[in-house]
């Protein structure tokens, strides 16, 4: 999580960018937990999304997140009076009563942890009977549109392969494995739900409570390509790689965007007759992993 936690990593766009989580996806989370609905932990809480979107469910929320930065954002955008926020990391709570808190909840962070760490700093807190979940998604599918997902891919995959902070990026790729809960004395009911884009190569059921759809445009995806920790990271390697936007020749993402036009027929032709590339809209699938587990 260190590109997150950097100063000059840009939390702003981050919380304009990134896409919260779905309702169903809380819908599920709450239909498995069967504690009492009093005190939730958002771990890794970023600009907050997932607390504002559990607020109404629960007597008080802490969102916890090692980024001050973030934790600006997450301020500035709840309103409701009973979500908190405090700058610590999630293997170690220390403002946390032993067994008290009803449910926590992880979204799109639970590979940054230290398994061995948070599971035990897991098992202190929880009350008996109370839930712990983690959802990731990632894996970007581009709906309909082959060329540009191959081109997605290659930047994922080949482009900032050696970019990706570790073992966060292993982690995911091994669909969370590495982060479940192994403690089957403390622990039960260990679920995992899984859902893989439509046009992924390889692809898993789609399990629908879980899955990660968006509405967006290319100039979207290009604004939410540059949150990646592995582009932060890319940039840090290249700060005189300025992009088009900043007056530049252009840097990684400006690359892709532009491979990915050309290779789109439909793209190009927007393009050439003098439409704004920013404004093409798209439809983008993603990977999505949900773990459950409920407190002995």
């Amino acid at each position: 999580m260190a590109s997150f936690s950097d100063d000059n990593y840009d939390c702003s766009a981050y919380a304009a960018c990134r896409p919260s989580p779905p309702k169903h996806l809380f819908d599920t989370v709450l239909a498995y937990h069967q504690a009492p609905r009093d005190l939730c932990i958002d771990l890794g809480c970023g600009n907050g999304a997932a607390a504002r979107g559990l607020a109404s469910h629960f007597g008080s929320i802490f969102g916890v997140d090692p980024s001050e930065s973030m934790l600006k954002e997450a301020r500035a955008q709840t309103k409701r009076r009973n979500v908190h926020y405090r700058q610590c990391w999630a293997e170690s709570l220390p403002f946390v009563q032993t067994g008290t808190i009803d449910l926590v909840i992880a979204c799109q962070a639970a590979h940054w942890f230290d398994p061995d760490l948070v599971w035990k700093e897991m098992t202190r807190i929880v009350r008996s009977g109370g839930t712990v979940a983690f959802w990731n998604w990632g894996n970007y599918v581009v709906v309909g549109h082959a060329h540009a997902n191959r081109a997605l891919r290659k930047f994922s995959s080949v482009d900032l392969a050696s970019y990706w902070p570790q073992p966060g990026k292993a982690i995911w790729d091994d669909r969370m494995r590495p982060v479940e809960c192994r403690d089957f004395s403390n622990w039960t009911d260990h679920t995992r739900l899984e859902s893989d884009s439509s046009g992924a190569p390889h692809a898993l059921r789609t399990v629908e409570n879980i899955r990660m759809q968006i509405s967006d445009t290319l100039g979207g995806l290009e604004a939410l390509l540059r949150t990646w920790s592995s582009v932060h990271e890319w940039r840090r390697a290249h700060p005189h790689a300025a992009s088009v936007r900043e007056g530049g020749a252009g840097d990684i993402v400006d690359n892709l965007i532009q491979d990915m036009i050309e290779g789109e027929e439909d793209w190009r032709r927007i393009t050439m007759s003098g439409g704004d590339w920013r404004e093409i809209k798209l439809e983008l699938e993603t990977r999505s992993v949900l773990l459950m587990v409920r407190r002995a």
